[in-house]
């Protein structure tokens, strides 16, 4: 079955190389992977870029993990990981020593946010690093392998050269966004069913803008795309709409409201085209109230959710955060998504100085205000970050896989285990509601009451599995341990629709 899907046996044009485009798995039994599995998008947009020159294959290993069989039926060139999150790290090592192993001569490259900010961690592993934005970096890096020219050329990467690990100059951002290829997303089309976020599946991913104009200090984006804000033409954005499949669309934009004329001449466009989906995006508290019509407006033509960063409910976090946020626009989106009918799937950060008292008025503002569904990660300083700067010496576990917003790696104010008994109890006030006879009708009552109760479902069975003594042992165990135990099996199998 593997091969005919990486197509074993084909013959390709005299100087074509293959590639192998690699998604890693995600081996957590609980997180933000429960509540979401997004499309690999940036690897699409990647793919679209190296098509004309080569033949591209996307393995993503969250869904199958045939990643040898592919290696032997597809005999790749050239193998690229995304490694955009900090805990996927020693699971992209592996996949670079399984592919080295399988052939040395394999030229093997990453690219992704944490690529980008810690391109440290891959010397010696790795051949290249692509450095930010890969549309244009990678077929130039790829051309140049393939035709044994230096390296060093190619702007906006670090390679290996013997024992060595040189940057390049740094590249450019690219300048009009329209210019770019749309998503390779024919590479996708077996895995297209599987991906969701939230209750809406299948769902794809559309990127109409890049860059955040805000500096909050726990995230890293906004250095990613050095400090800019750049737009798609609408009309480009309707073009890609047009040929997706799915019924869902997530709109990947940090901020969607960040250009309101732009995204008042997006609906008109989408309107003019006939184009009907429903659709998510990513809002800010403080647009929501500012842009009521715009938002009406969204919600006649499909719009059905929008995801908020509240992150706290406490004005000193929120300018600790430099979230440029105020607690009074956290209730007033809400209400005003609530009359417009919209769901808010909220998240919030939970602070390692919390005591029980922060909990509990957590818990008790997340049942008085209704919130479906909401996420909570624990504060993280993940490279790249101003958080990261700021708590270097306060880091307590320097352990990758813990970086996955579910532990804590600064000092918890409870200590860890009380901390964990906390954060694991909210979890649990929060969706055990809904197995309720009054939370039940109100589960089969929303938009999409099977999809919303086998998500709701699903977080509850693994916060029984993660309780509050297996995160605290999680500290215990060695760097790649918790992943490696489940790495061959783990990835959900298509065949067997467990997704």
């Amino acid at each position: 079955m593997l091969a005919a899907q990486f197509g074993a046996g084909r013959k390709v044009n005299r100087g074509t190389m293959k590639v192998l485009l690699v998604q890693p798995p995600t081996l957590r039994s609980f997180g933000l992977q429960t509540f979401m599995l997004p499309e690999p998008l940036g690897l699409e947009l990647v793919a679209a870029s190296l098509m004309p020159e080569h033949e591209v294959r996307l393995l993503d290993m969250r869904l199958e993990p045939g990643l040898a069989n592919a290696l032997d039926s597809f005999q790749p060139d050239t193998v690229g990981v995304s490694t955009c999150f900090t805990s996927d790290v020693y699971n992209v090592y592996r996949i670079l020593q399984i592919v080295k192993k399988q052939n040395p001569r394999i030229f093997t490259f990453v690219g992704g946010q944490h690529a980008t900010m810690a391109h440290a961690d891959f010397f010696g592993k790795v051949d290249a690093v692509v450095l930010g934005e890969g549309e244009s970096t990678a077929p130039e890096l790829l051309r140049r392998w393939e035709q044994n020219k230096p390296l060093n050329q190619v702007s906006g990467i670090v390679f290996r050269r013997g024992d060595s690990w040189i940057p390049s100059q740094p590249r450019n951002l690219i300048d009009n966004l329209d210019e770019t290829p749309l998503p390779a997303r024919s590479l996708i089309s077996k895995y297209l069913p599987h991906y969701f976020i939230g209750a809406r599946q299948p769902c794809s991913s559309v990127e109409t803008s890049r860059g955040c104009p805000y500096r909050c200090k726990f995230c890293s984006v906004w250095r990613f795309f050095s400090h800019s804000f750049r737009s798609r033409n609408p009309q480009r954005v309707v073009q890609e709409l047009k040929q997706i499949e799915s019924p869902h669309v997530f709109f990947t934009d940090d901020n969607a409201l960040a250009n309101p004329s732009r995204s008042d001449t997006l609906i008109s466009e989408i309107k003019k085209a006939g184009v009907r989906k429903r659709y998510l995006m990513q809002v800010r508290a403080d647009s929501v109230a500012k842009h009521r019509d715009l938002l009406a407006k969204w919600r006649d033509i499909g719009l059905e959710a929008v995801f908020i960063g509240f992150e706290s409910i406490r004005q000193q976090k929120l300018n600790e955060f430099a979230k440029g946020l105020s607690v009074n626009a956290i209730e007033e989106a809400i209400e005003t998504l609530r009359s417009l009918n919209i769901t808010v799937m909220s998240s919030f950060i939970i602070s390692p100085d919390f005591d029980k008292m922060d909990f509990a008025a957590l818990r008790q503002f997340v049942r008085h205000m209704k919130l479906p569904m909401p996420t909570f990660s624990i504060l993280t300083p993940l490279p790249g970050t101003v958080l990261y700067e700021e708590k270097a010496q306060e880091i307590t576990d320097h352990n990758y896989e813990l970086y996955d917003l579910l532990h804590s790696t600064l000092p918890t104010r409870l200590g860890l285990k009380e901390f964990y008994r906390q954060f694991i109890r909210l979890y649990v006030s929060s969706y055990l509601p809904y197995f309720t006879p009054s939370g039940l009708f109100q589960t089969f009552t929303t938009r999409n009451p099977v999809n919303f109760f086998n998500v709701t479902s699903k977080a509850v069975r693994m916060l029984a599995a993660n309780n509050y003594r297996a995160l605290t042992k999680h500290h215990q165990l060695p760097p790649g341990k918790l992943s490696e135990v489940n790495f061959p099996k783990q990835a959900w199998r298509l065949e067997r629709g467990k997704v």
